[in-house]
């Protein structure tokens, strides 16, 4: 809900009073004991210089030689592997509208809810996820300096999104010299070079600037459901009755084969299922009992489309980054960087699944003597093929300076424009036109002309255009016990624009096996921030921040934010911060047009009504937006200890609870299908169940249609503690390292089914309550060794209402050595998952979660690095 408008005023008037007040007071040197200038640095979540690296808010460093030594091949690698993505993000897949696309989710809350930065400003969302989450994979890996992961509240310095925290990518600058890098990768499981890598950084010094590049490429191939034994087709009489049945004992296939339903909602294979099964093979087409998806009596004639699909996507990446700087004056520098990625993403699903609807009595299909709908896989076609292509520009053009007559206060204005130009094209899609064609002529739908009458190609173009101008000044004023109280004033403007164009006959609902409609939109913000930096005493530093926003398509809002940070001894620091940060709606939840999705989801009334077993499968669903939602709100708290044990050897204790209000969520069909059968959500134009009749006995029917959408109906709180350890030993025989980060999930209490039921989900199946990551490093002369381990915990699943069942915990082992040859360069050789482990399979066997476990299986990789 929008806050009171008085309340609102009197905040922005406090703060517009206090800068004020600190432009009005005289400004004086940031200086040590003995007069000289103290060397101050951006830190993430602020923007304010500081010397203190260890500040009132938690920040994590990734860097790039980490990065190597954990075995990550891409910048959304390292992130993927951190212990604070407690939950698991998504990453390149086939069989998804966005599957060249990879995210960060700090903390389980969500990837649209962690704000990425390059170079601490804003990197805008990707079109293809609606403009909500930034594409990782548009991040060149060979020009990243450093990651800096800011676990905490930061809308009140960057704005919207920042409510789980902070990934701000610090990118080479001010490079010298040259350098080259070539490498490759193969996975046991698959053979041959899977991956492979080539980049140059260069950098010139100049005297009065420099001027940094870097090219990166990067592919890697995907993989085939049918090349891992936990995604392959299976059929397995897990119940040991003597029937095997659809969904419940299967998985990789579909009753998308030959399946036809009657008017009495009973499902019959085609009559021809036999034959297709002749023709293909019987591990293609099946006859299977379908009983306790579809009603008693029912019979599928099913096909294995795990034997040709994907599961990860294929990527191949070519990006050019340039950094530039200039001093055009004494005081004044200019700055800029070009940043242009071209991406291709290849991924492959089964031919198309259409229904056909209509389908003739005397079709030789058609096992009843009336008209009837036929749910089929249309093999003559052939396999979906899906190329998506990403082009992201990202340009960026400022100056900065001080003034000398306001004590060297540093000032800073730049443009920010980011274009992203996503098109996907999918081939072998079902033509509804050219099947009615061919019906109407008489023309064999078997022949070479019927199926290149009934042969559509899909077009998809997404469109994102980002104009920011931000312009601010940082200085000292007034004194405190402590010192000179640091200030920082700025304003921001920006314009997003997003729009998502589905091909006509897509939208019109005449291509089968896909589905989509149009949708643009956009928004302009105007924003005010301010942040204080008032050192109460020698070991006292208070932090104040405030940052407000006015959207032109929601309202506006105001994000506090407050931190202290105590020096209670000279090696320990004690640290708590308060902040509220918000979410603006997604511009496609806003505005997106009705999308149709095969939405995975339990039908639990059918199940409870007639006694079968509940399995997931998908149903046809129509999601709508919602133009009156409204942003999110959020109150992060953070209480830690930093402690420097001995020279080299240090201790980080963070404990954080994070409360999310008005969640914007779309509600899942299953809680769709529950919340209208109880009576707890009342059916309208967006929410709906559509059932087939009830079968004799039956008190209702199988689902067959849901309608959903999104709302700001719930509340999340996420609370845990952040644990990091790190130590540093030289000896006569090398010296060794080691970092151990973990994450600990005290609490993950969720609103569900429209906030009628809070639940603590910590620990459930997918949402592992520990994670880990340990590194340990031996260095000696030019040989160096790193073994990294990355842990998931277990998590439980329900058997019943009474007893739980446990999953497997998830232990990678990735190990790499590297050869330091001088000026011959240097050979890294590793191996990433050295013990093979598969990932953990979900309680029926099948691999449901690849945002939380890979499937690369061992993969043996190797570069050479020579630099000049």
């Amino acid at each position: 809900m929008h806050k009171n408008v008085l309340a609102k005023s009197v905040r922005l008037a406090l703060i517009s009073g206090a800068a004020a007040a600190a432009f009005a007071s005289p400004a004086v040197f940031a200086a040590d004991e003995d007069g000289a200038k103290v060397e101050r640095i951006e830190v993430t979540g602020s923007r304010i210089k500081r010397s203190d690296l260890e500040g009132a808010s938690p920040i994590t460093t990734i860097t790039t030689e980490d990065m190597k030594m954990e075995g990550n091949f891409t910048v959304a690698d390292a992130l993927r592997n951190s212990n604070l993505n407690s939950f698991g993000s998504f990453s390149e897949r086939s069989g998804s509208s966005a599957q060249s696309q990879a995210t960060i989710n700090l903390r389980g809350a969500g990837s649209s809810r962690t704000l990425v930065l390059i170079d601490g400003k804003r990197f805008p969302g990707s079109p293809t996820l609606g403009g909500a989450s930034a594409n990782l994979n548009a991040i060149p890996m060979a020009a990243v300096e450093r990651i800096e992961i800011l676990t905490d509240g930061a809308s009140s310095t960057y704005g919207s999104d920042a409510i789980a925290g902070v990934v701000n990518i610090i990118m080479k600058k001010n490079y010298q010299g040259i350098e080259f890098n070539v490498g490759g990768g193969s996975r046991d499981r698959d053979g041959g070079l899977t991956s492979k890598e080539f980049s140059v950084v260069a950098g010139y010094q100049m005297d009065k600037g420099n001027i940094t590049f870097a090219f990166d490429h990067q592919d890697r191939k995907g993989i085939s459901d049918a090349d891992r034994d936990f995604t392959a087709p299976w059929m397995e009489d897990l119940n040991g009755d003597g029937v095997i049945q659809a969904y419940s004992e299967t998985d990789g296939w579909s009753y998308y084969g030959a399946s036809v339903k009657g008017p009495d909602g009973i499902y019959q294979p085609s009559p021809l299922c036999g034959d297709l099964a002749a023709e293909y093979g019987d591990n293609v087409f099946k006859q299977v009992r379908g009983d306790d998806q579809f009603g008693a009596g029912s019979d599928l004639c099913m096909y294995a489309y795990g034997n040709v699909s994907y599961n990860k996507a294929s990527t191949d990446r070519n990006t050019v980054y340039v950094d530039a700087n200039y001093e055009i004056a004494e005081d004044l520098e200019w700055f800029g960087r070009v940043m242009v990625t071209q991406s291709n993403s290849f991924g492959r699903y089964a031919p198309p699944a259409a229904n056909w609807n209509n389908m003739a009595a005397d079709n030789p299909h058609n096992p009843f003597d009336v008209e009837a709908k036929g749910y089929f896989r249309w093999v003559g076609i052939g396999t979906r093929d899906g190329n998506v292509d990403d082009y992201n520009q990202d340009y960026l053009t400022g100056l900065r300076g001080t003034i000398s007559a306001l004590n060297d206060a540093e000032w800073e204005v730049y443009y920010h424009h980011n274009i992203a130009d996503n098109k996907s094209i999918g081939e072998y899609y079902l033509s509804y036109s050219g099947l009615a064609y061919n019906e109407a002529n008489g023309i064999d739908l078997g022949s070479e002309a019927g199926i290149n009458n009934m042969k559509a190609t899909t077009l998809t173009q997404g469109s994102a255009i980002f104009d920011q101008y931000n312009a601010g000044i940082g200085f000292d004023a007034f004194e405190l016990p402590g010192g000179s109280v640091a200030h920082y004033v700025g304003l921001e403007y920006f314009d997003q624009q997003y729009s998502e164009v589905y091909d006509a006959q897509s939208e019109a609902g005449l291509i089968g096996g896909s589905a989509g409609n149009s949708a643009a939109g956009d928004r302009q913000v105007w924003a005010m921030f301010y942040e204080a930096v008032l050192p109460i005493t020698d070991d006292i530093e208070l932090n104040l921040a405030a940052r407000y926003d006015d959207y032109s398509d929601f309202g506006d809002n105001i994000a506090p934010k407050a931190a202290i940070r105590w020096q209670a001894l000279e090696n320990v620091v004690v640290r708590a911060s308060y902040s509220e940060a918000f979410r603006a709606p997604a511009l496609d939840q806003l505005f997106a047009a009705t999308t149709f999705s095969a939405e995975d989801g339990i039908d639990k009334p059918y199940c409870e009504a007639t006694g079968t077993p509940c399995s997931e499968r998908q149903f046809d669903t129509y999601i709508s937006a919602n133009k009156e939602l409204g942003p999110e709100t959020s109150q992060y708290v953070n209480f830690g200890v930093a402690w420097d044990i001995v020279d080299d050897i240090g201790l980080k204790v963070d404990y954080f609870n994070l409360n999310i209000d008005d969640v914007i969520a779309q509600r899942s069909i299953t809680s769709v299908m529950t919340g209208i059968y109880e009576g707890t959500l009342a059916p309208s134009n967006t929410f709906y169940v559509k059932r087939d009749p009830a079968s004799a006995g039956q008190a209702i029917g199988a689902a067959s249609e849901v309608g959903t959408g999104y709302s700001n109906a719930n509340t999340l709180e996420i609370s845990g503690i952040d644990v990091a350890l790190n130590a540093k030993f030289e000896t006569n025989i090398g010296d060794i390292g080691f970092n151990w980060t973990n994450s600990f999930v005290l609490d993950y209490t969720e609103e569900v089914d429209g906030g009628a039921e809070s639940r603590d989900t910590s620990g459930w199946n997918g949402q592992p309550d520990y994670k880990s990551v340990f590194t340990t490093n031996y260095r000696m002369g030019d040989h160096s060794l790193s073994w990294n381990m990355n842990y998931t915990s277990s998590t439980f699943y329900f058997e019943d209402d009474a007893s739980k069942g446990e999953l497997d915990s998830w232990l990678i082992h990735n190990i790499s050595y590297v050869y330091d040859a001088g000026n011959y360069g240097s050979i890294l050789l590793g191996i990433n998952n050295l013990t093979d482990e598969d990932p953990v399979l979900s309680p029926d066997g099948k691999f449901e979660n690849a945002d939380l476990y890979n499937n690369y299986g061992r993969e043996y990789r190797a570069s050479y690095t020579l630099k000049f």
